[in-house]
């Protein structure tokens, strides 16, 4: 199951399609069974508590900084630690702080432990598993990274109906605990598993195995192309984020029930797949530089088409379409395609750790979101404000990543 690759960078590397299993099982728990569904619980906790808007956005907030600290130390622990340590590391922790979740009384409380889960999430599942992959496939990795996040956008659909059902039955506490307990049984088969370490730059001929990795760090933060997929990925971050931890309350206010809201939800999530797959297939063949802003383009237009939601007739019927085709078609492709881009920018030396800069940028910038999008609502009545804001925010990330200076990825390697 480890990742074996060759010392002599000349040689085939064998692809460890297997090594997807255990990534993909962090993925259902951490990211589907926490981070996505988080909204089915505080929809229920609202009611619970009397949160407004605003305050029901903490809890998510939280998770989110905490995801982001974690992003930004992942990359040079896991040089450190090893693989092993920091992914069973991260699902102890976070197992830990959603059980605890289930405990609250204060939504301060919530927050601490939603911050203990975001950290923990954060070490276990997309910027660690997006290094694991890069460093163990060459020829496929556009599209093994898809899978990896596809397993995420699968378990994005399928764990909130788990977890609606769940909550309906046992109730949202004892639900918290239940999936902080699958975290901590996750955590031997993590170990078991996955390789102990990463093989950086051994298969990779773009750059020179005797290159030092500050010198590709270090020219790449000097780089506008950095800099530009930095704001575009935390634009697309910001404005997914907006949605994604608000969906429910909104479909909720917009005429349809609990179980339907969660039912479009998860759909919508599952439309990721096909779309990962599709992405996964054309980045291995078409650079990220020319994928990245027809990615976010196609956000825009799914974030565009929330608006005509729950309006009657067709254009309520085309707007529920176009959210579920477009918005949930792209919702995974970002994240991986902004990864295969930042991998032609930088090379395999320094990816972990730039990755992790990048990720923590558009994570704390991201973070704001669920908090923003409730203030913005409560300020105007409704969700049109954040959501065309969104629409029209995303437009001109996608605008910035066409005419900006991404049309030579390979620079760096000069």
């Amino acid at each position: 199951m480890h990742a074996r690759i060759s010392d002599n960078p000349t040689v085939p590397v064998r692809e460890n399609w297997l090594l997807l299993i255990p990534l993909a099982l962090a993925g259902f728990v951490l990211i589907g069974g926490m981070l996505v569904s988080l909204t089915v619980y505080t929809a229920v906790m609202q009611a619970r508590f009397g949160w407004n808007e605003t305050e029901l956005g903490a809890g998510p907030v939280a998770l989110l900084l905490g995801m982001s600290v974690a992003n930004l130390a992942v990359g040079p622990a896991m040089q450190r630690l090893g693989v092993r340590a920091i992914f069973a590391g991260g699902c102890l922790v976070a197992a830990a702080g959603w059980a605890a979740a289930g405990s609250v009384t204060q939504l301060w409380q919530f927050m601490v432990a939603m911050g203990l889960a975001g950290f923990g999430g954060g070490a276990a599942t997309i910027v660690p598993g997006i290094a694991v992959i890069t460093s163990a496939f060459r020829k496929n990795r556009g599209l093994a990274i898809a899978l990896f996040i596809g397993s995420c956008a699968l378990a994005s659909s399928a764990m909130p109906i788990f977890t609606a059902y769940l909550i309906e039955t046992v109730g949202w506490r004892t639900a918290f605990r239940i999936v902080g307990m699958a975290g901590v049984l996750l955590c031997p088969l993590l170990v078991r598993f996955l390789p102990g370490t990463l093989s950086i730059g051994q298969h990779d001929e773009c750059i020179d195995p005797g290159d030092a990795a500050r010198r590709p760090r270090t020219a790449a933060l000097r780089l506008p192309a950095f800099w530009i997929l930095t704001a575009a990925l935390t634009v697309s971050q910001l404005c997914m984020n907006g949605v994604l931890f608000n969906i429910v309350a909104f479909l909720r206010k917009n005429g349809l029930t609990d179980s339907a809201a969660v039912d479009l939800y998860s759909l919508t999530n599952f439309m990721s797949l096909p779309g990962l797959l599709i992405g996964g297939l054309l980045s291995d063949r078409v650079s990220a530089h020319r994928l990245l802003p027809a990615i976010v383009a196609v956000q825009a237009l799914g974030t565009f088409a929330l608006l005509g939601i729950g309006h009657q007739g067709a254009l309520g019927l085309f707007a529920t379409i176009g959210f579920v085709v477009f918005w949930g078609g792209v919702a995974g492709l970002p994240s991986q395609s902004a990864s295969l881009l930042l991998g032609e920018l930088v090379g395999p030396q320094s990816f972990a750790s730039l990755l992790g800069i990048v990720f923590t940028i558009n994570g704390f910038v991201g973070a704001l979101a669920p908090v923003l999008t409730g203030w913005l609502h409560d300020v105007s009545g409704s969700y049109v404000l954040p959501f065309g804001l969104f629409a029209a925010c995303l437009l001109a990330a996608a605008l910035a990543c066409r005419l900006g200076s991404m049309s030579q990825p390979n620079s760096m390697h000069a």
